[in-house]
């Protein structure tokens, strides 16, 4: 039995939002603030109606109080769908039993199939659970608005005093809409809620919970009474002597005080009245030293293991109560990145074979459970403050990935990211955008050039995405139709090639350079014509990151000087000290370099010097393309390097700590519409 749809109304984040969960493993991964603990909340509401206060309210709702509120009262709506599968020869289904009362022809949903020769069938409930004002105290309700609310302000507190005194929670079968008791909604569940800030106490609540069922068992009974009874006996031994002198004391002065007319007595006894489940305990064994230790004396992380671990363990106690829902809230919290991943694949693996024996909400900022956890189990949570009536959105991982048409794109793209989606990259699902770059040195320096743009990279909630190469079809599809509007800014290559392999044909032309189109940036372009995504790529020469980089900053020839020895071997670098960015000069002097440094470098010149284009006006452009031609040359193996070595190089910064670099104009388009 589990919890198949929830429709929340008018709480927390929520304005009109449904979302629909799977039967095990459900991860609700999102930003901060984008509605994931609410969600828990909402969940937690079947079993544990609590006060509700004025702020669980969603206040964009409240805010159009004149229009909305004046003659209505505001009301808190959330709607329950469960799905139970029952076999036709089980008579002690306890699931069944609980979900009576939610049951309907209209939502019942006969699925026959046999298994193993046995008959099973899927229904469906529903529950409505409505948070509303006492009719009776409506027209109070509008005097009030009406005389006493001046302001927003003012229209919260006249709705806390009725919310605190005339507000309360009523059920109906969602179905046939029939009333229903609060006890039959919150008797269907067993809802274990784990918050963030936890300690071992909601542990020994479950075990003590396991131990006292069990004490009660009609088939125990008689022998826990039996045990009390010797354990009285030997007590009542043991302690003789004192009982025998206290016996004394009261008998002697019985008549003193006046219990003897009573016909009353003081009589001195042992009985072994307590409970057999405060007795449990669990702790800690040093498997080394052998010793133990309560739980509160262990270190956190491995007690949030320890608790979560129990908590999940417990289902199997009593198999076939298929009825519990277990809430677990940041479980990284105090635990160890290595820690995190190996309890979520624990999970997954239980999940894949349907061993958890109850349904798990977890929600999460950590990408070492997201990496894990699988795509199938994965919800993304988002909430759109950027229109009036905001709201949530979700989207689950598994239905994003489902192809709908009869193609596999979503299956290859799914199976690509099941494998490359790690620990680093799923960094991306918790952001609220998402730049998409090839490689390392990208990765290294965008986030400089946002803080040289005026982009803050931590307000803005960016994650820099590496996917090491030009699979981005791959991880556009994520975000392609995805409920959950991510921006996706894609910064690749252009690829251009300015000489052939043997350079014969010289350098190509600007014009061409501009007029082709690489293949893959046609292909993301016409797979992905969605408004949330944008690509750019080089646009004043360069072919990689690293040309157009080396060719935007030469607009300061000591900055370019700086990058561009950063770059090349000792030869080159002594033979730059003499002609520096003069390209006549190296053609004239290129016999003073070595023979290993020449030939790379005159194919160049030599392509240079039979350039397609000839016109005049573009030869400095040219000749600077032949130093960021070199500069490549030698950057390309080991791009991360010289990345790292730009970033804290010194003569590259002002004296107020202000980069001296210059932004590439393509990725300072991008980050525009990034951000606008």
């Amino acid at each position: 039995m589990y919890i198949s749809k929830i429709h929340i109304q008018n709480y927390r984040n929520f304005d009109d939002f449904t979302m629909e969960f799977h039967k095990g493993l459900n991860v609700i991964i999102g930003a901060n603030n984008s509605g994931k603990t609410g969600l828990l909340h909402a969940i937690n509401l079947l079993d544990s109606p609590s006060d509700i206060s004025v702020n669980d309210f969603n206040k964009n709702l409240l805010l159009q109080y004149p229009k909305l509120y004046s003659d209505t009262a505001p009301s808190i709506i959330i709607e329950y769908n469960i799905c139970h599968r029952i076999r036709e020869n089980d008579t002690n289904d306890e699931s069944i039993i609980r979900l009576l009362p939610f049951l309907g022809i209209k939502g019942f949903e006969e699925n026959r199939c046999e298994h193993d020769g046995i008959a099973e069938y899927n229904i469906s409930a529903q529950i409505k659970a409505v948070y509303a004002l006492d009719t009776k105290y409506l027209e109070e309700y509008r005097r009030a608005v009406s005389n006493e609310v001046k302001d927003f302000e003012t229209y919260l507190l006249t709705l806390k005093r009725f919310v605190g005194d005339y507000y309360s929670w009523n059920y109906t079968n969602g179905i046939s809409e029939t009333k229903a008791e609060q006890k039959s909604v919150t008797e269907i569940f067993d809802i274990r809620f784990i918050g963030a800030e936890r300690t071992s106490e909601e542990v020994r609540k479950e075990t003590r919970q396991e131990i006292v069922s069990f004490t009660r068992d009609a088939d125990n009974v008689a022998g826990f009474d039996k045990f009390r009874h010797d354990v009285s006996e030997e007590l009542e031994k043991l302690l003789s002597p004192s009982i025998t002198r206290l016996a004394a004391l009261f008998e002697n002065e019985k008549n003193a005080i006046g219990l003897e007319k009573g016909n009353v007595s003081i009589t001195s006894t042992v009985r072994a009245d307590f409970s057999l489940a405060d007795a449990y305990t669990t702790e800690v064994k040093d498997t080394k030293g052998g010793y133990s230790l309560p739980l509160q004396y262990n270190g956190l992380g491995y007690n949030n293991l320890i608790n979560i671990y129990m908590l999940i363990k417990l289902t199997e106690i009593r198999p076939g109560k298929d009825f519990r829902i277990l809430c677990l809230e940041e479980p990284e919290a105090h635990l160890h990145p290595a820690m995190q991943y190996k309890l979520f694949r624990y999970l997954r693996d239980l999940d894949e074979t349907d061993g958890l024996n109850q349904q798990i909400f977890v929600t999460t900022h950590s990408s070492n459970i997201s990496a894990v956890a699988g795509i199938d189990n994965m919800f993304m949570l988002a909430y759109n403050r950027n229109k009036d009536g905001s709201d949530c959105s979700q989207q689950s991982l598994q239905a994003q990935f489902t192809d709908k048409d009869g193609t596999t794109n979503k299956a290859e793209a799914k199976a690509h990211l099941t494998k490359f989606l790690d620990v680093t990259r799923s960094d991306m699902l918790f952001s609220d955008k998402v730049i998409l770059v090839e490689g390392i040195a990208e990765k290294l320096l965008v986030p400089l050039f946002m803080e040289i743009c005026g982009c803050s990279y931590e307000d803005e909630h960016i994650s820099v995405v590496e996917i090491g190469g030009k699979h981005f079809k791959y991880f556009v599809e994520l975000f392609n139709g995805n409920a959950v509007k991510k921006k996706v800014l894609c910064i690749t290559d252009k690829d251009f090639k300015w000489i052939d392999s043997d350079g014969s044909n010289g350098l190509r032309s600007y014009s061409e350079y501009e007029n082709e189109e690489p293949s893959h940036i046609t292909e993301l372009k016409e797979k992905f014509p969605i408004e949330n995504f944008c690509i750019c790529t080089q646009s004043i020469g360069g072919r990689t990151f690293e040309d157009e980089f080396f060719l935007t900053n030469m607009v300061d020839k000591s900055v370019a000087s700086a990058i561009f020895k950063r770059t090349i071997s000792d030869p080159v670098r002594n033979f730059f000290d003499k002609y520096g960015f003069d390209l006549a000069a190296w053609d004239a002097h290129i016999k003073e370099l070595d023979g290993r440094s020449r030939k790379p470098i005159k194919k160049l010149i030599d392509a240079y010097n039979l350039r397609a284009d000839t016109s005049g006006n573009q030869t400095f452009d040219y000749e600077n393309l032949i130093f960021a031609e070199i500069f490549l040359h030698y950057a390309k193996d080991k791009k991360g390097d010289v990345a790292l070595e730009i970033l804290t190089d010194k003569t590259l910064f002002n004296g107020d700590g202000s980069s001296k670099l210059a932004v590439p104009q393509y990725i300072k388009e991008g980050l525009v519409w990034l951000v606008k």
